[in-house]
């Protein structure tokens, strides 16, 4: 397993955190906070200023590509990894992560990668202020309000990463539009028969793309000078679902990747149709293929706690594991345990990290050839960042999801984490 004691640390003050991928991670830690995590945890968030890993580690072939300076990387989870409270999903921890990843490979900045085609956390009962890159109109026309709590897609939510599809018809929403700098984008979308088709257009010149098959399409535009680019997806035939596309700047050879495929609100039984959940399916992670991860990364528990048992959690944690596995089987898989809830108990909340903890332990043993690790992000990260409650609070948008400077704390942390080194 891997060693998180970390090494000397030293001080950060709140704007090189704020500085994202410019922020030198060897050696960094919160002012004031304690020289290791167990005692950091009651007091302010730590960050390591590196971790080791033995050469038993499950995870250690995955660590020796991150070294090589390459990897794609799936995250799964809530509302913290969709970044909730942030300023924009850019400002997420998967995309801070992305950033220093890059960063420290010497890569350049590179595109988005992944943008889905909605925003879960767009049509919670409070929206946050975070920015959504995706606008929609209907066959008028006129724009549509994903926001609202009109919009009712029911098969919406079924697939693409982070289940976040949005269908495409010739009364409801007709087309999504967004505007990014880029140098080509892959396109994903779902066709429920071969009658699906969908039109592409990219400043003005339109390409329609017929479905081949049922199930996931992939369509990847020319490659072009990199640009700000305006490109419309829109309903041509049949029921498709638009997923998301991936946006490249100059990156499309390899190098770092992080796709963020979270849905605020979830809970880990939407994510497997063993759960039985009312809103569970397995479609979902047909789109892992599509993208080849190196690492799929799973961050619940925050909305697991107090609504299931850990017991029950322990199972529907590995029928994700299950699912994820036999969709994507090279990939190495990674629990990532949240920091505790503020108003939690500390010995429940304690059970919920052991029954991730256990599902690790049982999947790893249905499945020993396997690499999957388990990581406590609390361990790191005390309950409200470590001040008392939600007023002032440097780190925090709410008394749930961090806010950016939090946010790159928790980047931080990951990055300390994914770039361990031989013990």
């Amino acid at each position: 397993m891997t060693d998180h004691s970390s090494k000397s640390g030293r001080g950060i003050s709140r704007r090189g955190l704020l500085q994202g991928a410019a922020v030198t991670i060897g050696g960094s830690a919160l002012a004031g906070a304690a020289a290791s995590p167990a005692t950091a945890a009651a007091t302010k968030p730590f960050i390591p200023s590196g971790l080791t890993y033995s050469a038993s580690d499950p995870l250690a072939g995955f660590f020796r590509k991150v070294a090589a300076g390459t990897a794609t990387i799936v995250t799964a989870g809530d509302s913290i990894t969709e970044a909730f409270g942030a300023a924009s999903p850019q400002k997420g921890y998967p995309a801070r992560v992305r950033a220093r990843l890059r960063n420290g490979a010497g890569q350049a900045p590179g595109g988005f990668d992944y943008v889905p085609a909605r925003s879960q956390y767009a049509t919670v009962d409070k929206p946050p202020t975070t920015v959504t890159y995706v606008s929609y109109t209907g066959a008028n026309g006129a724009a549509i309000d994903l926001r609202s709590a009109t919009y009712a897609g029911a098969r919406s939510t079924k697939s693409g990463l982070g289940r976040r599809a949005v269908a495409l018809t010739g009364t409801g929403v007709r087309s999504a539009t967004f505007t990014q700098r880029c140098t080509s984008f892959v396109l994903s979308w779902r066709a429920t028969s071969t009658r699906d088709a969908v039109s592409v257009t990219i400043d003005g010149t339109k390409v329609t793309l017929p479905a081949v098959s049922t199930g996931e399409q992939t369509w990847t535009s020319p490659k072009s000078a990199s640009a700000v680019r305006t490109v419309t997806v829109t309903w041509q035939s049949g029921e498709p679902f638009l997923e998301g596309w991936q946006l490249f700047d100059g990156d499309e050879g390899g190098g770092f990747h992080v796709l963020e495929a979270s849905q605020s609100t979830s809970r880990t039984e939407g994510f497997s149709l063993a759960s039985s959940a009312a809103n569970g399916n397995d479609t979902w992670a047909d789109a892992l293929r599509r993208f080849s991860p190196d690492l799929i990364t799973s961050m619940w528990g925050t909305n697991d706690y107090g609504v299931v048992t850990p017991a029950v959690l322990t199972q529907q944690t590995v029928n994700y594991l299950d699912l994820v596995h036999d969709r994507s089987p090279d990939s190495a898989l990674l629990v990532i345990m949240p920091y505790q809830l503020g108003k939690a108990s500390a010995a429940e909340w304690a059970k919920y990290r052991a029954a991730q903890q256990q599902a690790v332990t049982t999947f790893r043993s249905a499945n020993p050839g396997v690499a999957i690790g388990f990581f406590d992000l609390g361990a790191y990260v005390p309950p409200y960042f470590g001040q008392t409650g939600t007023t002032g609070n440097t780190y925090m948008y709410d008394g749930i999801h961090p806010n950016d400077t939090g946010y790159d704390v928790i980047a931080a942390i990951l990055y300390a984490y994914l770039t361990s080194t031989p013990a």
